[in-house]
């Protein structure tokens, strides 16, 4: 079932104005009828996760004595700082929900878990592809489509990216000019937060206006920008605590550790993110985060608490994902729905549950 966001024409020769042959569009269609197999869904999903845990394994076996350091240091501290991992993973996966929905069909919470933190698995394997590949799969049974999925991939990107940056701004202003322009930083934030969904459907009416790019794009409602905007700062934040557990523990003065752990560890991740030629950034956002609590620790504890931090961090994806699985299978109680209920595919029905 094939939908097209309001104002854009369905994608494919004839919306261009050349007509396909019909052997070619035979063609095509048998080759995206094949596709569609659950078997064939199945099987790649299962082929790009035993690529992700392949690359996992391996990034980690690459750099053991870090991680065994690291482990040694702050075993008992681990499982602690996995929780705000998770309710931060939790959080940015209901951000990265926004658009989606908004654009498509609704989508449950474990739902959005499971599929957001596959991609997260898929960001161990190099490129962005394979996380693009394993979320589009596991989006598609839910009945959301490659066009919608991958515009609102792109809009995430830029809201997660907007963020990071907003909030890595104290910790940047307190590496270059220190803790007074820190200060003045983030006492900014929250207004830079407040502009930044305008600034993101402005960015979004602008780049329509290009041809070759207007049909792979849809709109979204300022509301929901926002809503997606502040749950992924507040996800940003929750999740910069593990990273200031690992440093308390390691000895780090809690109230100076705030800013290079928070702050640091968005901006961090941020700039690590764009390197996609590496597998999750990896050894660029560990270089970041050492630097940013250099300030904080003596460089052993803080090259430790990154290598931690990524142990952690992984260790989130995986139970995430895990639980959403779990989530998802379960049986759910039928629902007892009046015989004039419209399906949830319906424009009708994606108006309202977009207007809640």
């Amino acid at each position: 079932m094939s939908r097209t966001a309001p104002g854009d024409t369905a994608p494919g020769p004839a919306a261009s104005g050349d007509a396909a042959p019909p052997e070619r569009r035979g063609r095509w269609a048998a080759v995206r009828a094949f596709a569609r197999r659950p078997w064939v869904r199945r099987t790649t999903t299962a082929v790009v996760l035993a690529l992700c845990a392949g690359f996992l394994v391996h990034s980690f076996a690459r750099d053991g004595a870090a991680t065994r350091t690291a482990v040694g240091l702050l075993g008992p501290v681990l499982p602690l700082a996995l929780v705000p991992a998770l309710a931060g993973l939790w959080l940015t996966a209901l951000s990265w929900r926004e658009p989606l929905q908004a654009l498509s069909v609704p989508l449950s919470r474990p739902s959005a878990v499971r599929i957001f933190a596959a991609g997260q698995l898929g960001k161990y394997v190099p490129g962005v592809m394979w996380s693009i590949v394993l979320q589009s799969r596991l989006a598609a049974a839910s009945g959301i489509t490659v066009f919608h999925f991958t515009a609102a991939f792109g809009l995430y990107a830029a809201v997660s990216l907007g963020t990071g940056g907003v909030l890595g701004l104290a910790a940047l202003a307190r590496h270059a000019y220190g803790t007074g322009a820190a200060l003045v930083a983030a006492a900014l934030v929250p207004v830079l937060l407040l502009v930044l969904p305008r600034v993101l459907a402005l960015s979004v009416r602008l780049v329509k206006t290009v041809p070759s790019l207007a049909r792979r794009l849809a709109p979204v409602p300022l509301p929901v920008l926002r809503r997606s905007v502040w749950l992924c700062a507040v996800s940003w934040v929750v999740t910069g605590v593990h990273l200031w557990l690992l440093a308390v523990a390691l000895g780090a003065d809690p109230l100076a550790a705030v800013l290079p752990c928070v702050a640091g560890f968005a901006v961090a991740t941020s700039l690590s993110s764009l390197v996609v030629v590496v597998p999750d950034g990896l050894g660029v956002r560990e270089a970041l985060l050492a630097v940013s609590l250099a300030s904080v620790l003596p460089a052993p504890e803080a090259a430790a608490a990154a290598a931690a931090s990524r142990l952690v961090l992984a260790a989130a994806d995986v139970l995430a994902f895990g639980y959403g699985s779990l989530a998802a299978r379960a049986p759910r109680p039928a629902a007892h729905a009046p015989a004039s209920h419209v399906p949830s595919s319906s424009p009708h029905h994606r108006r309202k549950d977009d207007a809640c």
